[in-house]
């Protein structure tokens, strides 16, 4: 028997007693090297360009290198899961304009840029600019040269136990005529082979079973992506096509002296997506941006419970499949007006359509078919303005309808519409200093998967499908502060809140199933700090990077009414980094650490907590030979261990507890190379 209450780790004490050392360092410091100085010059007070060259002691190979090079800044991919376009770009612009691609998110289009093909990057700093960079607190461009032409290559290898996996890309980077093509095409294998074991105790605390656990992944994916850019009629145009194939093969196990339960599972899983983006100017900074994307995703899952004497000779118990295909269509036409001007004002109209059309069977018997659609309809208008030179206000509203059908065993048709406001108010006071105050008000995007049933038959898990669910919605209120010294070090420090309503959690549902369902309310409230301290002073090139979070939520449990966490959140989370360039001898080496935390997780008949102990990693690259980048990571140096605790109730949790479960899973240190160039 094992209590769930939450403890306090170490590590977060020593994390907070560091920042608590260190602040003082980032708001005195004002030593600047030659090298900074000299390559960053006086930054503006709101937006900053670092040349290709600022870059060079870093030997980056693409995009995406550069970006997480750049101070102070941190890099969010995007989400391809969130609604529409509007919300799901991240905070990186290609040429002033969000990539028009959803699927791998700004992650897989920075990575097929090669680093030679970059002129400089823009950082802007509260607000400075509409359009696609209306709204943000931080935002960076990455501006390519004129004519790129580039090739880029890689390959990579990585060993885990006794399993060796592998991945190759290469870019192409041409101009044919006035038009831009570019072409990455990339295969990457992945896995995982853990071990540990897995107890079982009944209700009076005895332990009943005590199984050995191995569990192995491997996951190899293909794929292709083409980006066409140039003129077209009076404007320019820039077209995407991405196909991607991937299999995922999983397996449990659990094995005594005399049985062995297993359970393994297949997923075969293919994505297209095809977007195009034109932008014509209309004179006087005002220009018309027109986008259109498409994408579908086709999965096929077959899932077993195995059972037999030994490894070798087992038998099919239970048998479950999953076939689904989903996609999703935008349509997006928005006016802007860029430049310097006081007033930027943008609107326009977005209209998409989701499906996903999905059928399972367990033991060869069809057991579910559910088709969902959604149709959505938004309007929205914004306006920055440059209220003085240190202030800047972005204000903006939108309307959405929405229609969403989903057939199962029943048909049901649901009707929404949110008023989405939003404001934020920065000031900065000097080159140095930012402070932004916002509010907003959200709409989160359906997973459609939550309309089906589904089944894990290792965990022992079954969802019926709810066809009756909303979108949850938040209003949010934030306050983010950055602070800049030197060239190098950087301090952010983030509030906020929000207001949640129609959150979803998993709950008995009114035919009995297991589902989840649209919670009424729900409060979330987060602080987090970064600090990126340059150490030159002892390591000359030296950066130290710490960043510490906080979450506080709440919301009613469904299935006892009682006031708890938001299922899956993380109470606190420390990390931290040491790099070391020494660009003299084209070296570079560092450690990751990453710090325990606990997450809970309540299902209708169970509640779980996952203990995922600390993680230590290290790194070294060079480019002294060929001009090419090789690069040696060490992960999970001390290994990487989970630790699941499992309470079972009868019939759900609102009933008697029924016993528990521990599951100890450890994977061991792995060891990756990898060799780059661009030519």
């Amino acid at each position: 028997m094992f209590s769930l209450q939450q403890r306090t780790d170490r590590g977060k004490r020593l994390g907070a007693a560091a920042f608590a050392a260190l602040l003082s360092m980032c708001f005195s410091s004002k030593s600047v090297t030659a090298q900074d100085a000299q390559a960053h010059g006086a930054a503006a007070a709101a937006v900053e360009s670092y040349p290709a060259v600022w870059f060079s002691p870093f030997s980056p190979q693409t995009a995406l290198d550069m970006v997480g090079r750049l101070p102070g800044f941190s890099f969010d991919p995007g989400n391809e899961g969130v609604r529409g376009y509007g919300e799901a770009g991240g905070n990186v612009l290609i040429d002033g304009k969000r990539s028009a691609t959803k699927t791998g998110g700004l992650t897989a289009a920075l990575a097929g840029i090669p680093a030679k093909a970059v002129a400089r990057i823009e950082i802007f700093r509260g607000g400075d600019a509409a359009g696609d960079q209306s709204g943000q607190s931080l935002m960076a461009n990455i501006v390519r040269a004129e004519a790129p032409q580039a090739l880029s290559g890689s390959l990579g290898l990585s060993r885990l136990d006794d399993g060796l996996y592998g991945s190759a890309s290469l870019t192409v980077l041409r101009t044919l005529g006035d038009f831009h093509l570019a072409s990455t095409t990339a295969y990457e294998a992945t896995g995982e082979q853990s071990r540990g074991h897995r107890d079982l105790f009944d209700t009076t605390g005895m332990q009943t079973r005590h199984d050995g656990l191995t569990f192995r992944t491997n996951y190899p994916e293909w794929s292709q992506r083409l980006t066409l850019s140039g003129p077209l009629g009076s404007g320019r145009m820039t077209m995407n096509l991405m196909l991607a194939r991937a299999r995922l093969d999983e397996a449990f196990a659990f094995h005594t002296d005399d049985l062995t339960d297993r359970f393994p599972k297949h997923t075969a899983r293919l994505r297209g997506e095809a977007g195009f983006d034109w932008t014509r100017g209309l004179g006087n900074d005002y220009s018309l941006k027109l986008l259109g994307m498409a994408r579908s995703t086709d999965l096929n899952l077959i899932s077993l419970s195995q059972e037999g004497e030994t490894g070798d000779a087992l038998s099919t118990i239970d048998r479950y499949e999953s076939r689904s295909t989903s996609g999703e269509r935008i349509l997006r036409a928005a006016v802007i007006r860029g430049g310097n001007g006081i007033w930027r004002p943008e609107a326009g109209v977005e209209m998409a359509w989701n499906t996903l059309d999905s059928q399972s069977f367990f033991s060869g018997r069809a057991t579910s078919r559910v088709f969902v659609s959604e149709a959505r309809m938004e309007a929205f208008g914004a306006l920055n303005w440059q209220a003085a030179p240190k202030w800047t206000v972005a204000a903006g509203v939108a309307y959405e309808v929405s229609r969403i059908k989903a057939e199962a065993d029943a048909a049901t048709s649901n009707c929404f519409a949110f008023l989405k406001p939003h404001l934020a108010v920065t000031w900065t006071p000097d080159p140095h200093n930012t402070l932004r105050l916002s509010a907003r008000r959200s709409v989160g995007q359906l997973s459609f998967g939550d309309f089906a049933a589904s089944a894990d038959l290792a965990q022992g898990t079954v969802s019926a499908g709810n066809t009756d669910l909303g979108p949850d919605s938040r209003t949010t209120l934030a306050f983010d502060f950055d602070r800049r010294f030197g060239t190098r070090g950087a301090f952010n420090l983030n509030a906020y809140s929000d207001w949640r309503q129609n959150v979803l959690e998993a709950a008995v549902l009114p035919s009995g199933g297991i589902g989840v369902v649209n919670v009424k309310s729900a409060r979330v409230r987060s602080l987090s700090a970064g600090l990126e301290l340059p150490v030159d002073r002892w390591f000359r090139g030296g950066l130290l990077k710490l960043r510490q979070a906080w979450l506080d939520t709440e919301v009613v449990d469904p299935v006892t009414g009682e006031r708890r966490a938001i299922t899956a959140t993380h109470p606190d989370e420390f990390a931290a980094s040491f790099r070391h360039d020494l660009p003299s001898i084209r070296l570079s080496w560092g450690i990751d650490y990453s710090d325990g935390y606990q997450a809970h997780l309540w299902y209708a008949d169970e509640t779980r907590l996952q203990e995922h102990a600390a993680e230590l990693h290290l790194f070294l690259e060079t480019s002294r030979f060929f001009q090419a980048r090789l690069r040696v990571e060490v992960n999970g140096l001390s290994g990487i261990r989970n630790t699941y605790y499992r309470d079972l109730y009868t019939p759900n949790r609102a009933g008697a507890w029924s016993g528990s479960e521990v599951w100890e899973i450890r994977t061991p240190v792995s060891l990756a190379v990898s060799l780059s160039r661009t030519f």
